[in-house]
């Protein structure tokens, strides 16, 4: 990886803030690595929603700069014989567990770690594998230290349209293209067929479709959750409509 002063390491869970696990994993890269810069994407993934989390990666790694290492846990899978893999992609380390959270990558070269903590606890991969290789990649272990070279890798469908993730203000982002979509999209009983180019280009209270900073399609709610409003939650299905234009 390339050589700078201050290795950045980002940090993307499921964990939430309750417990101290996402500590513990700074912790131990803190220990191996203690010059490293530690980056809290987040720790609120809806626990288990790997597509979600794939999203979330998808939009965050780019803005930081290449050599950063992105530790990746949302993992329902720990303890199985999913494997600990190392993805390279653009000049950004990928690290977590291969389960299709990096679906979203275009790989160059893929690794599985190697376990070098023994034993590693079967519910804490997080401490265990991921946080220990994130730190001795910081410190400068080339990535052929850390594992073997594989193939192909777990990766997710995302033909069907679905809620990808909703945000803190009830914005519910699909994995709809906005570029590529017309039409309605229809949520339980409720058919959204106005568009709108700001959020506050609707009138309030009224359900509409807008194209998000992430470029994908969202549906809101001016001054308020659109999740709320329609009752659903992330990885729930939405449904293309065809409909005739608003008047």
């Amino acid at each position: 990886m390339e050589s700078t002063s201050k290795p950045i390491v980002t940090l993307l869970t499921d964990f939430g803030h309750q417990d101290p696990y996402v500590g513990i994993m700074k912790g131990v890269i803190l220990g191996i690595c203690p010059q490293a810069c530690i980056v809290d994407l987040t720790h609120e993934v809806f626990p288990y929603q790997i597509a979600q989390a794939a999203f979330l990666l998808e939009q965050s790694w780019r803005h930081f700069p290449q050599g950063t290492i992105h530790v990746v846990v949302v993992d329902p899978g720990v303890g199985t014989a999913r494997r600990p893999i190392l993805v390279e992609a653009e000049g950004h380390y990928f690290i977590g567990p291969d389960n299709g959270v990096f679906s979203r990558l275009a790989p160059t070269a893929v690794r599985e770690i190697a376990v070098t903590s023994q034993p590693a606890s079967n519910t804490f991969h997080g401490r265990d594998i991921f946080a220990p290789a994130a730190a001795r990649l910081a410190n400068g272990t080339a990535p052929t230290c850390l594992g073997r070279p594989i193939g192909n890798t777990t990766r997710l469908d995302f033909n069907e349209a679905s809620v990808f993730h909703i945000d803190h203000f009830g914005n519910v982002i699909t994995s709809l293209r906005a570029a590529d979509f017309q039409g309605a999209l229809k949520v339980n009983d409720a058919i959204i067929q106005r568009r709108a180019t700001t959020y506050a280009d609707a009138p309030l209270g009224e359900l509409f479709l807008i194209e998000g900073s992430s470029g994908y399609l969202e549906i809101a709610l001016n001054q308020g959750s659109a999740a709320q409003r329609l009752g659903i939650g992330i990885g729930a299905s939405v449904e293309a409509q065809h409909v005739l234009p608003l008047p």
